[in-house]
């Protein structure tokens, strides 16, 4: 805009030395004329009075004389007329130049002149527009403080918040210490008790046994596998073996009796091994498939006669173990299917990471309803609680949802302190284990959805979303796989850290899913080595 400005202005100034050089031009033409003029006349008075000198001189001399005086005096006067027409000819043609020029110059001026205008038009419209961004921008930024001080007070209530939680948590941990303590000496005086009993009744058998019942005993004390069957869960001591269970990872494991187990991997199929008799090797039985994607978690029926998988293929199926042969497939959901578990005998419970859960009947193979969560499901267990209605799910939100199939709304909800990636029921189905992200594990009973105790360790750190936290046997542990190879066994009453176990690597690796042995002896591993591991 200053460019066009400063170009007018020196082509005002040029127009102006113009006009004034043609004014100087004029001037001098003006002056040539008016010589002229004064010429004439002089010539004219001139012949006046030598027509009148000669008419007094004709007696002095002769008529040719005075004639060719006369005409020598005329065609020096012709020729400054000539010369002088010459010059008011080339003044003229030059003053019709000028006045062309000028005539351009003035057009030139007309069209910078609209110009000018036009860039003062748009030179406002913009300065219009910058004050309206401004004024937009104090608003904006007025906005940004009052959101910053917004977040800073936020920030600060949840340190507050987070600090309170820390507090709670150790006077819950005092609590549990306190309630461990009253319970072990519970549990002292009932085994004294129950020592004592036992005593007064061995003392009344004894009278009456005879040598028969002594002989079987003695057989029965002596057989190899009497240990198989105890009253209580035994902590592994040592790796019997590890094995390549499948081409890729290993995503869940499972005990299908005291020495078969089935195993699901990232290769989409399902195995079933059988345990050596000294428990130092397993041999592949059987292997199932169908699935177009990794399997993700396994479930089995009561009698151990069908095997129920989860895939990421979108669909969970069904097989017959003893035959191998897939009874059903349950397609649906719009994506991976996480976990399935059989419900009510006759239906199956799946969740998926589209935010549903489908309920299918196994005889018509259709969902008979679904329910909307709103957030991932990561796992889902049955067989919990009161009401056979009943199940529970875990999910990407925090929450553990508590559901009655009869009902498209969770009856109640709980939220820990990170995505809660597996559930657990214990034996009795009254409570049940949660793996969270953020390196706990929380005790919750289903009847007053009240969390009971929280196990966490120091090296002890969450392997993935997919990880499986488990009870022992009968449900006097709590066990959860670590991603440094290890796996971290709790006394579920004490909360106290009873053991760890580690695999022969040294490498970290994270172990994917766990399973304890029915008979109380036997803890199986699985991870993303392709490995599966037996502990005894």
């Amino acid at each position: 805009m200053a460019d066009v400005v400063d170009e007018w202005r020196k082509l005002r100034l040029e127009i102006l030395s113009r006009l004034n050089k043609r004014e100087r031009q004029q001037k001098n033409i003006k002056s040539m004329l008016n010589n002229y003029y004064k010429l004439d006349e002089q010539l004219q008075q001139s012949h006046r009075s030598r027509s009148i000198s000669v008419g007094n001189e004709q007696s002095n001399g002769t008529a040719n004389d005075r004639l060719a005086l006369m005409k020598e005096e005329m065609a020096n006067v012709y020729r400054m007329k000539s010369k002088n027409d010459q010059d008011l000819i080339d003044a003229n043609r030059k003053l019709s130049d000028s006045e062309a020029r000028y005539s351009l110059v003035l057009s030139q001026k007309e069209k910078l002149r609209k110009e000018v205008d036009a860039l003062l038009e748009k030179n406002r419209i913009l300065e219009e527009e910058l004050a309206d961004l401004k004024e937009k921008n104090n608003a904006i930024n007025t906005e940004r403080v009052a959101l910053v001080a917004t977040c800073t007070f936020l920030t600060e209530k949840k340190t507050q918040l987070d600090s309170e939680r820390f507090q709670l948590l150790n006077k819950i941990r005092e609590l549990q210490e306190k309630s461990a303590e009253l319970m072990n000496a519970e549990i002292v005086l009932q085994e004294e008790r129950a020592q004592l009993r036992i005593r007064e009744q061995i003392a009344r058998a004894t009278a009456d046994l005879n040598l028969g019942d002594e002989r079987a005993s003695a057989t029965f004390g002596n057989s190899p596998d009497a240990d198989e069957f105890m009253m209580t869960d035994v902590l592994p001591s040592e790796v019997k073996f590890k094995m390549a269970a499948h081409e890729g990872e290993v995503h869940d494991i499972e005990w299908m009796s005291d020495d078969m187990f089935a195993t699901a991997g990232s290769d989409a199929k399902v195995r079933v091994w059988r345990v050596s008799p000294n428990k130092t090797e397993a041999s592949k039985v059987s292997t199932l498939t169908g699935c177009m994607g990794p399997v993700n978690r396994l479930d089995y029926d009561a009698q151990r006669h069908v095997v129920l998988a989860s895939s990421n293929d979108k669909t969970c199926r069904l097989w017959n173990v003893d035959s191998q042969r897939l009874l059903s497939t349950f397609s649906g959901h719009t994506d991976k299917v996480s976990s399935a578990r059989l419900f009510q005998s006759h239906n199956v419970i799946s969740g998926s990471t589209d935010r549903t859960i489908k309920q299918w009947d196994i005889s018509s193979i259709r969902c008979i309803r679904s329910y909307l969560v709103g957030s991932t499901v990561f796992d889902i267990v049955a067989r919990c609680g009161v009401s056979q209605s009943s199940f529970i799910s875990s999910h990407f939100d925090k929450k553990v949802r508590f559901w009655d199939s009869r009902s498209s709304d969770p009856t109640y909800s709980i939220e820990l302190g990170q995505k809660v990636s597996s559930l657990d029921v214990s034996i009795d189905g009254l409570q049940i284990l949660a793996s969270s992200r953020d390196d706990t594990l929380s005790l919750i009973d289903v009847r007053n959805y009240g969390i009971i105790h929280l196990y966490s360790a120091e090296q002890y750190k969450t392997s993935c979303d997919n990880t499986r936290a488990i009870f022992s046997s009968t449900g006097e542990y709590v066990l959860a796989g670590s991603s440094n190879s290890s796996v971290y066994i709790w006394n579920t009453k004490t909360t106290k850290l009873e053991k760890v176990v580690k695999t022969a690597r040294e490498d970290s690796n994270q172990i994917m899913s766990l399973s304890w042995n029915p008979s109380g002896r036997g803890l199986l591993a699985c991870d993303r080595q392709k490995t599966c591991t037996l502990w005894r």
